[in-house]
């Protein structure tokens, strides 16, 4: 009778068989697992409550990309009396994020504001919608849509959508590897400090009258906050040890930059001459700093 033999090598050879068979039959499992947890695409989307609409956003996709490969994303948040579909059209915002190859969404603020610590839409008589867990649902809804480069997330504003931007920036930065506020900074009360570094880079008119540098108070009762005063909370929670460095930025009339910051922070202000207003070459110049600081793929 004849003897069968299985030395070690043999056994090895059994056991990788054993699991590439193995691997065989639960890749169709796991696709149709990855398939069955992604939503299908939207242009003009609608997140859903509990019982009513919680939100809406409109996105548009690079010019020319492949339909798998991960994409740069590019959140931004409309000023006061817009909407998100004015974004996507507007091309100092749309066209900018599309000639750069930034996935472009573009959320609707509820009334067309936002509401954040001391804002005028967080005094609505139903106490108004949380906007920062509004925002971080679009993200999630985003991310279970589309293939997202998830060190390349970026978050702006202008104006209210700029404050907004900060509230972001400040309390629930998680998720986001960039914050690009235009003319929009705290409302009173300030916070004392933020959570965790970020990288932010801030622009702002010299001669802004509706939302002056100093800050002000609109409607006898909200207040504005100093943005100078907004930014130092920054640098302490970015820890920011190097002396600032001021410099000329194409555009700007002059921007400053605080450097030795902690893992993840960096803070810049760029300041233009003229008022409350938002230029594509200045959106192009936010977008380059945001590639020069992503964040940790996760």
């Amino acid at each position: 009778m004849a003897t069968i033999r299985c030395g070690m090598h043999g056994l090895a050879g059994i056991r990788w068989l054993a699991r590439l068979a193995l691997a065989v039959l639960l890749v169709p499992a796991l696709l149709s697992v990855a398939a069955a947890r992604m939503k299908p695409p939207c242009t003009d989307c609608v997140l859903q409550g509990k019982k009513h609409p919680y939100g809406t956003f409109h996105v548009a996709l690079p010019p020319g990309w492949n339909g798998h490969s991960p994409m740069k994303l590019l959140i931004f948040l409309h000023g006061y009396g817009a909407n998100g579909q004015d974004m996507v059209a507007d091309a100092d915002v749309g066209g900018v994020a599309a000639k750069l190859g930034f996935m472009l969404v573009a959320p609707d603020g509820r009334g067309t504001s936002w509401a954040g610590t001391g804002m005028p839409g967080a005094a609505a008589p139903d106490g108004g919608r949380d906007d920062v867990a509004f925002l971080h649902a679009v993200l999630r809804d985003v991310e279970k849509r589309w293939p997202i480069d998830r060190s390349m997330v970026v978050l702006g504003g202008f104006s209210i959508g700029g404050s907004m931007t900060w509230q972001i920036a400040c309390h629930a930065p998680r998720g986001f590897t960039a914050f690009l506020p235009m003319s929009g900074g705290f409302w009173l009360p300030m916070p004392a400090h933020c959570v965790a570094p970020v990288a932010l880079r801030h622009l702002h008119g010299s001669d802004d009258k509706v939302v002056p540098l100093a800050g002000r108070v609109m409607l006898r009762r909200f207040h504005m906050g100093d943005i100078d005063q907004g930014l130092g909370i920054f640098r302490a929670t970015d820890r920011c040890t190097a002396p600032a460095r001021a410099f000329s930025d194409p555009g700007h009339e002059h921007c400053t930059e605080w450097a030795g910051c902690a893992a993840g922070g960096a803070v810049e202000v760029c300041l233009h001459p003229g008022g409350h207003e938002m230029r594509g070459d200045w959106m192009t110049a936010g977008l380059h700093w945001a590639l020069a600081h992503p964040g940790r793929d996760k």
